[in-house]
């Protein structure tokens, strides 16, 4: 099965999950631009929600996992998906590339000038990982609890009669 992770449309797909939960994905090129474009998205869609609480924490966090997937996991050519989940318990953050190195946490030297990135995503979101996607590469993901925010559990999407019914 091919990757979708082409030069496929480059628009925001607001395409709702089943169940509780919300997600918005967008694909991005792979140029020195993306990881400001897609923190841009990432708050533009978590204002539209409402979901402000961590905003500034998935702000830096989706800048330093877009960075890694445009300086060392998507190929030339090929794009760098971000989507952005609002669930039940968490907000989320994921990025997609196909490329086939997989990301680890390092401590780098006092003088260096690079390094830091998954450093500072541990440190700012609750936890972070990779996983396997299916076709080539993989998904680095950032989750920011909501009962470490403060921010109330997600309303239910519940359509049904409100209030006393009799």
């Amino acid at each position: 099965m091919a990757s979708k992770l082409t030069n496929e449309a480059t628009d925001a797909v607001p395409d709702p999950l089943p169940g509780t939960g919300r997600h918005r994905t967008m694909f991005f090129p792979r140029r020195r631009t993306t990881p400001r474009i897609a923190r841009n998205f990432i708050a533009a869609t978590l204002t539209e929600w409402g979901e402000t609480s961590r905003l500034d924490g998935m702000r830096l966090c989706a800048s330093e996992l877009v960075t890694n997937a445009v300086l060392h996991g998507a190929p030339v050519g090929r794009m760098v998906l971000v989507r952005v989940e609002s669930l039940d318990a968490q907000l989320r953050i994921e990025v997609h590339d196909s490329g086939e190195s997989t990301p680890t946490q390092r401590v780098p030297e006092e003088s260096a000038v690079d390094g830091r990135g998954l450093l500072i995503v541990s440190t700012t979101a609750d936890s972070w990982g990779v996983k396997e996607r299916t076709g080539p590469g993989k998904c680095v993901w950032a989750a920011f609890e909501r009962e470490k925010s403060g921010a109330e559990p997600m309303a239910s999407r519940d359509t049904g009669p409100q209030g006393d019914t009799t």
